[in-house]
């Protein structure tokens, strides 16, 4: 076990100080801070923003045209981590530092209708991550045509800048992460319920599709996704009631492998700190009808976020002449609080008072955060070979605690422990050693 953390931590310190630029104060309207420390008024920022021409911001950097109605921007973000396993005598060498995400971005707009998007990743998984074409016609009926999350994962969909913890929970291994596929969204019921319907090339559970640096399919079917998330009472008075969210998304489709490696098309299962905790038999291979249901929360107050998701996942497996149908579970609860200066959000919290060099005695925002998530592998799949309990856990249980603080709405550092305890997966079906990790992140985002 080595003490890493303590290395990166003290190093990207010193690199948030240096890299702090005016840039990272700007906020749009909606921002508290930005309302409190300057007097320019909504029509001054509102003409700013539409001015023709190069800008550079936190939100990245180009060029505008067509009286602000157009433009292209280059934008991303960097992740680097430090992974520290306690009692790592089944983990030794994994302890150290990684580029876990470098993912650069080019959107470009066209007179606010239409737009292009890509986005590669040069981190734990290289190759191009997102491409797509996107035609935004009115709230109620958007259309999106290539390659991207399908609308499945609560978690998955939230972008990697605004997880409370470096590595997802336990359903992100049970819902699709990245596929080919085209989709019809939009808001719905007075702008309280946001719907995604679509149809995608059924990309393996957890799998991004991505072979080197390729745009590969790595699936055999097609799945049709469907997803509604509502805030019923975001226009009621009642302020504790505003910001709670509740949803479903359902995927049906089909997958087929082959009894060859490299054709099995099955997922396999990995932990918080990253490693495979369970895999299935080298002989089984998809073998018809998938399909999730996953039932989701989201909830914030003020400081106060709530994020919950079940997922199911049902796939027809072949091993020899037997086909067997598989139902995997997981689940997570997560609490998070932003102590001070600032408000939980789904998306990247904005601290009230950021720091900058103008403003460098500031504190930013600080968030607690905590985690318990399960994963429970269908224990027919033992019983009928599919999976091996000398090699394959049949459960996984997580807890984890973290604190996360934002310099401003560019720099983030983290700190989180998770211990996981499993059930089986080792030999003579034995308990795998539980997995203790300690983590830590600089991240950087323009």
């Amino acid at each position: 076990m080595k003490i890493s953390w303590l290395k990166i931590m003290l190093s990207a310190m010193v690199c948030s100080l240096l890299m702090s630029t005016t840039a990272y104060a700007q906020e749009d309207t909606s921002d508290r801070s930005q309302k409190s420390v300057t007097k320019e008024t909504s029509k001054e920022k509102k003409r700013k923003k539409k001015k023709p021409g190069p800008f550079i911001g936190n939100a990245g950097l180009g060029y505008k045209w067509n009286k602000g109605k157009s433009e292209i921007r280059l934008g991303g973000f960097m992740q680097v981590d430090s992974r520290t396993f306690f009692d790592d005598q089944a983990n030794s060498g994994n302890d150290g530092f990684i580029l876990r995400r470098i993912q650069p971005s080019l959107e470009v707009k066209f007179n606010k209708t239409y737009s292009f998007y890509i986005m590669s990743g040069f981190g734990a998984t290289p190759g191009i991550l997102d491409v797509y074409l996107e035609g935004n016609f009115t709230k109620p009926f958007n259309v999106r045509v290539g390659k991207f999350k399908p609308p499945f994962g609560l978690e998955r969909l939230q972008s990697a800048t605004a997880l409370a913890f470096n590595e997802r929970a336990f359903p992100t291994n049970l819902a699709p992460n990245r596929a080919i596929g085209a989709q019809i969204f939009g808001d719905i019921l007075w702008d309280t319920t946001e719907y995604q319907i679509g149809l995608f090339n059924g990309a393996i559970d957890n799998s991004s599709g991505l072979r080197g640096s390729v745009i590969n399919s790595n699936s055999s079917g097609v799945d049709f996704v469907a997803r509604i998330f509502s805030h019923p009472l975001k226009h009621s008075d009642a302020e504790l009631l505003k910001g709670l969210g509740l949803g479903i998304a359902y995927s049906y489709g089909t997958q087929q492998g082959g009894a060859q490696p490299g054709q099995y098309n099955l997922p396999t299962f990995i932990s918080p700190g990253q490693q495979v905790i369970a895999s299935y038999a080298q002989s089984a291979f998809a073998d018809g009808s998938r399909q999730r249901i996953s039932p989701q929360l989201y909830y914030h107050y003020g400081p106060f976020g709530l994020l919950g998701e079940y997922t199911i996942s049902q796939q027809d497996i072949k091993v020899g002449t037997t086909t067997d149908k598989v139902t995997n579970e997981a689940y997570q609860a997560q609490l998070s609080w932003v102590v001070f200066n600032g408000d939980a959000s789904f998306r990247r919290i904005r601290p009230i008072n950021p720091i900058t060099l103008e403003n460098i005695s500031a504190w930013g925002a600080v968030q607690l955060v905590t985690r318990y998530s399960e994963l429970n592998l269908d224990s027919n799949a033992f019983t009928n070979g599919l999976l091996d309990p000398d090699r394959s856990a049949r459960k996984a249980q997580d807890f984890g605690v973290g604190i996360n603080w934002y310099l401003n709405r560019n720099i983030k550092f983290q700190l989180d422990y998770n211990q996981t305890h499993f059930i089986s997966g080792a030999n003579g079906g034995t308990n795998r050693p539980e997995e203790k990790v300690l983590f830590s992140r600089m991240q950087i985002a323009f």
